[in-house]
């Protein structure tokens, strides 16, 4: 058995730490694997550009987040009833790829089956940010985020680069046999794992969507779930284009700037535990948020002082940006965490943060695209400047909301209790 009375916790990371790395792999997969693959296959391009459609689910999933908060398997436990069955689905969905052609001759049944594997990976997620929040106590909050954060960005690594690079080796079928297996390993320590019955003396609320905003703490963690990441967001896809346009090679962008960008926030994440001790999830929000403004300060300085940009630069903006990204999310997403492990809804309230997360990089990119289509690339990467900069107003803005036990003993130059904060 993984676990024992004694470590609770360390049995929780273990399992949440390996779920979070199988999601990522099927991000990478689908996001930046599958749709190269394919299209070496002899895929249209009509076709392929029809499979980043298929991570919808992760864009909606908070329809159904009350349900799996409300609803839990009997036998295999309340989180570990949605977890256990949705990663076989998501399993068997990539074998079922596997054994597709890659030419387009299956195309709308692969679609359909990556669309099944997303459904099945995002309502895992659900699940899994319930579990971590609901049974991790406050001190291991941070540390549970940096297993999210760096956890996934591995899983990316693996399921994009890694993925790539095993196809050339073993052919894209096996390679995404394997992908799928490595998956299902994760599966182990969930399987070893009792989850603790309910208490029968305890009565849970039925979530709902709209508990989340009925406290002044959810709509300031909403604002900065919606912010935080824009700036990066924009300034990182904005530099992918800008370096095609400079004739940089497809292969030295993604050595440079895809896996340099993966690094940097797996970095970012080991770094913002420290740092969180320190200053508090707060503090590190504001840190990490001033940090990827490096990113699109450095590009938008290169655009107006170099006729051709400089590897160094692209380096040293790639790298702040990402690794500021890290320390930003870990503490974001650690006051999301102790906002749902306050409350009764642990699932829904975490997925909604999800939610807004991705909902705003996606609103911001597109419209700094937009930007430059009308004015060049130094408005597109003024304007993830900028979105960095309101992001840090609305952090201070709310932050006596957001962490008020260490506002409360700062003020009062107490120490904080053990276990109140990050």
């Amino acid at each position: 058995m993984v676990g024992t009375r004694s470590s609770p916790d360390r049995t929780i990371l273990i399992v949440v730490g390996a779920l979070y790395a199988a999601q990522g792999v099927s991000f990478g997969l689908v996001t930046e694997a599958l749709p190269t693959l394919l299209r070496a296959g002899g895929m249209s391009l009509e076709t392929v550009a029809l499979v980043p459609l298929t991570m919808l689910p992760w864009m909606i999933k908070f329809l159904w987040a009350p349900l799996v908060d409300n609803r839990g398997g009997s036998r295999w436990g309340r989180r570990r009833g949605w977890i256990l069955p949705t990663q076989a689905v998501l399993v068997a969905a990539l074998l079922g790829v596997a054994v597709l052609p890659f030419d387009g001759t299956g195309a709308p049944l692969l679609l359909g089956l990556l669309l099944l594997g997303c459904l099945a990976a995002c309502t895992q997620d659900i699940a899994t940010d319930g579990l971590a929040a609901e049974r991790l106590g406050r001190p291991k909050m941070a540390l549970a985020n940096t297993l999210q954060v760096g956890g996934m960005m591995a899983g990316v690594l693996v399921g994009g680069a890694g993925m790539m690079i095993l196809s050339d080796v073993l052919g894209a079928s096996v390679a995404l046999m394997v992908m799928a297996g490595g998956i299902a390993l994760t599966m182990l320590p969930v399987l070893s794992w009792r989850e603790p019955p309910p208490d029968p003396a305890v009565s849970r609320p039925t979530a709902r969507l709209r508990t989340f905003f009925r406290s002044r703490s959810g709509w300031a963690l909403g604002a900065i779930a919606l912010l935080f990441a824009n700036g990066h967001a924009a300034s990182g896809a904005l530099s992918r284009l800008l370096l095609v346009d400079h004739d940089w090679p497809l292969a030295r962008i993604g050595a440079v700037v895809g896996t340099g960008n993966s690094l940097a926030v797996i970095l970012g994440t080991v770094l913002a535990g420290p740092l969180l001790r320190r200053t508090g999830a707060v503090g590190a929000s504001l840190g990490g948020v001033l940090l990827t403004m490096t990113g699109p300060a450095l590009w938008l300085a290169g655009l107006l002082a170099f006729p051709d940009l400089p590897t160094g630069l692209v380096i040293l903006a790639t790298l702040g940006g990402g690794v500021g990204q890290g320390v930003a999310s870990v503490a974001v997403f650690t006051l999301a965490f102790r906002f749902a492990h306050d409350g009764a809804q642990a699932g829904t309230d975490m997925t909604m943060v999800q939610c807004l997360h991705g909902l705003g990089g996606m609103g911001m990119t597109s419209l700094a695209t937009a930007l430059v289509a009308q004015g060049g690339y130094a408005w597109g990467f003024a304007v993830a400047l900028a979105a960095a900069g309101l992001t840090l107003a609305v952090v201070i803005a709310t932050r006596r909301v957001c962490e008020p036990e260490r506002f409360r003993a700062n003020a009062a130059r107490l120490p904080l209790k053990q276990g109140s904060c990050p």
